[in-house]
Parts: C-alpha cells; structure tokens; sequence
C-alpha cells in the first residue's frame, strides 16, 4: 500500500502543474538481442503522447485486437494485432484503470475511477473510511459505442466475466468492495464487501467461484457468483499485500503476486492451501499466461518481467527476470502468435508498445 501510495502522490504533483515532475524517458535503442535470452524484439510501436501511467490490457483473439488502458491520459486504446498498429483512441474518460473485452457479448467493459477526482485523493479516502463513489464502469460495444456508464464505488480497477452466470466482477479496490453488473441488462446488481483492500478479480470455471485477493488483509477471497455473496476467506500463508492474481486455465490453480514481499504464490483454488513461493523482480503487478508455451510472465513496477515455466502448474519453476523499459508494469500475451505486449508510459516523449517474442 505504501508504494502504491508514494506513486499515486507523485502523480497528483505531476497533474497539479510541479514543475519538479519529469516523466522518465529512455533514449536506449533495443536490438534483437537486448532481451536475451528468453525474448526476441520485435519492436516498440506509437500509442500517442507521453503519459504517467498505462494499466491493464485485454486481447481479443478472433478479432485481432489489443485494448489498452492509458490511464493517466484518460485513453482508452486500440491496438491491430496483425497490423501492429494503433487503429482508435477513445478519450472520454478522467482515468482508466482495468478493461475487459468479452467477444461473446460484443462488449468492452473499462474501470474509470475518480470522474475528476486524481487516485490520491480516492487513497485519502479511503483511508479516512469514506468513499467518493465517483468511480464508474464503463460499458462499450466492440464498434466503439458506448452503451452505459455504471456506478463503480471509490476505485474501480480488475474486471472479470461469469460467462455461465452472465455476470462482470469489478474490484474497487480502495472501496474494498467487488462490483457485480448484470451483463445482459447492462446494470449494477450487486456490491460485495470483501472487508479489505480488492486486488485483481478472476472468475475460475472449474470450481465456479470468483476470487480477489484481500490485499490489505492478506487473504484470497472467495465468491460464489450465484448468489453473489462472499462464502470464505483464505488465509494466504506467507503473503505480503497480494494483488496480482491469475488463474491456470482449466486446473483451480491461482498465482498471486504479492507486492510487499516481491513473492509468487501458487495456490490451490478449491482449499486455499499455498503450494509453492517464488521470489520474483520488485513489486510485481499485472500477470499473464501463455498456455502454448505453458509460461507464466509477472510484470512490475520496477520495469522487469520475471519469466516462470508452468509445466508442472503446483510448482512454477523461475526462469530469469528481464529489465524491459521504466514502468513496464502491465503485460499482455496473443495465445495464438506467443508474442507479448508491455506498454510504456515514455520513451523519448511518447508512449510505445514493446512487443518481444519468446526464442
């Protein structure tokens, strides 16, 4: 919570207009073989102006795309993955956080905290135990229209489907609460108080459950998606602020990343008990796993992508940590070309996409 305090402080000075508040550029050239030797570099491609922050990402395989939240610019991005190119810029939005595209509905969802307010003053809320309840959840067809904007608590962030239930989950993070939206009706059904800061939300098929990471209590919460109520919490042994979380598909397997302690935990879905810990590079956030390659890629604050090999899913096996550029802290990964996608918030004055292929 600290660091992610301490950074959210440096942002509010940078939009107040401190002329002390430079955003870190690099004016490094990558060569194929920068990022040996797990990765090959296919190249950084222009997703506009620089900005401070860029967050979440979702592909949508059939359709080829890549949707990016630029948070700090109020952007919500389209990325063509076979034309490597950016083809829409949507920006009515103050901030964007988490971004879900569901194919099935031809539908976008995007977490936009704040609506005016910057994420410091919704963390000093948060601590003071109020809520603004100026976030929202916006919901967009993959034409690019929007078709509703929703109330989403104090802090929207992860977003995640029940395609069997027909319902989306939004972590408020600092409302310490998850959001549940009717997916077909296009309205807010539900909030579920989880009694701590929400990490990243998933919804696992296998056990049927909805899972957040407690972060501020140490605990993985679980919910049961029919009745959208929170049935157990599960005490994650030897965690430290866990906030990143994603599930092994087909398996009840969780990995979650904890940020006070720069560890993985794998995790059995359907008891709770933590099956092995990885260190991992400092202060990881957003993770991704390519189920071809059987890799678990865990991206962080600090600019490094650590590299895990999930043949045996009970038991990741690290494979070395890789500097990628300042902030790549958000990873994405195409199940079908194994390329990987990190976003940059400012290299040499504007904000690229680096992707990177695995050798």
């Amino acid at each position: 919570m600290i660091k992610r305090l301490l950074l959210f402080g440096i942002t509010l000075l940078c939009m107040l207009g401190s002329t002390g508040c430079v955003a870190q550029g690099t004016s490094a050239v990558p060569t194929a073989d920068t990022f040996a030797p797990l990765f090959s570099y296919l190249g950084d491609y222009p997703l506009g102006a620089s900005t401070d922050r860029i967050d979440y990402q979702s592909i949508d395989t059939a359709a080829r795309r890549l949707y990016i939240a630029k948070m700090g610019s109020g952007e919500l991005l389209v990325f063509d993955l076979d034309r490597s190119e950016l083809v829409a810029t949507l920006d009515n939005f103050p901030k964007v956080t988490g971004v879900l595209v569901v194919p099935e509905l031809h539908k976008l969802y995007a977490s936009v905290p704040g609506a005016g307010l910057v994420p410091s003053l919704h963390v000093a809320l948060g601590m003071m135990g109020l809520s603004s309840g100026r976030g929202a959840v916006a919901i967009l067809d993959t034409d690019l229209h929007e078709i509703a904007r929703l109330p989403g608590g104090v802090f929207p962030d992860g977003i995640a489907y029940d395609p069997k239930e027909g319902k989306v989950f939004v972590s408020d993070e600092f409302g310490g609460a998850v959001l549940v939206l009717d997916a077909g009706k296009n309205r807010l059904i539900g909030r579920i108080d989880i009694g701590g800061e929400a990490g990243n939300v998933r919804y696992d098929p296998v056990t049927a459950r909805i899972y957040v990471p407690v972060q501020s209590r140490n605990e993985l919460a679980v919910i049961d998606p029919v009745t959208d109520k929170l049935i157990q919490h599960y005490e994650l042994v030897g965690a430290d602020h866990p906030h990143g979380l994603v599930i092994a598909p087909g398996r009840a397997i969780g990995y979650v990343a904890c940020d006070g302690d720069d560890r993985l935990l794998t995790v059995d879905l359907a008891t709770g008990m933590v099956l092995a810990r990885n260190a991992v590079a400092r202060d990881p956030d957003v993770l991704a796993i390519d189920p071809g390659t059987q890799r678990l890629y865990i991206a962080t604050e600090t600019g490094s992508l650590s590299s895990l090999d999930l043949t045996d899913p009970t038991s990741p096996h690290s494979l070395a940590d890789t500097f990628i550029g300042a902030d790549a802290h958000s990873v994405a990964v195409d199940p079908m070309s194994h390329r990987l996608y990190l976003p940059l918030d400012d290299v040499n004055g504007q904000s690229v996409l680096r992707v990177l292929v695995p050798k």
